[in-house]
């Protein structure tokens, strides 16, 4: 089983006090562990909204993590956004939305087949994405 690794989760690896639960989980799956582009360009924005003086551990931290899931980096390719516009039309006929970035991340999620690790789960439940929560 592959996750896709969702931006909350890695946020929390920013914090001092990261989640006791997520440091484990993701050890013992760190084989099966992809992240989203648009997990990069979530992080990228709130760094560049960020107070002046944090921003310099910020963007170091950033690029740490971009080394590190750069091989597994999943990109939005043009058959992703097609499923994208497929969950879309989907979630169009269920009278919901959600915002374009968890689109993006779920949609990813299901073409690649990857169960989506996520403490948002409300988030993605409409998408029928397979969930998890690591910090459940």
């Amino acid at each position: 089983m592959s996750f896709l690794v969702d931006t909350d989760l890695l946020s929390f690896l920013e914090r001092k006090r990261v989640p006791a639960k997520l440091v484990p989980w993701l050890a013992r799956h760190d084989a099966d562990l992809f992240v989203s582009v648009v997990s990069f360009a979530e992080l990228e924005y709130g760094l560049r909204q960020a107070p002046s003086t944090h921003r310099p551990g910020l963007a170091a931290w950033l690029k740490e993590t971009r080394q590190k899931f750069s091989p597994v980096t999943e990109p939005l390719t043009e058959p992703v956004l097609v499923r994208w516009k497929e969950l879309l039309a989907d979630l169009k006929g269920k009278n919901r939305t959600m915002t374009c970035e968890d689109s993006l991340i779920a949609a990813t999620a299901l073409f690649c087949g990857h169960t989506l690790a996520t403490h948002n789960r409300r988030h993605f439940e409409a998408t029928g994405v397979e969930i998890v929560d690591p910090l459940a």
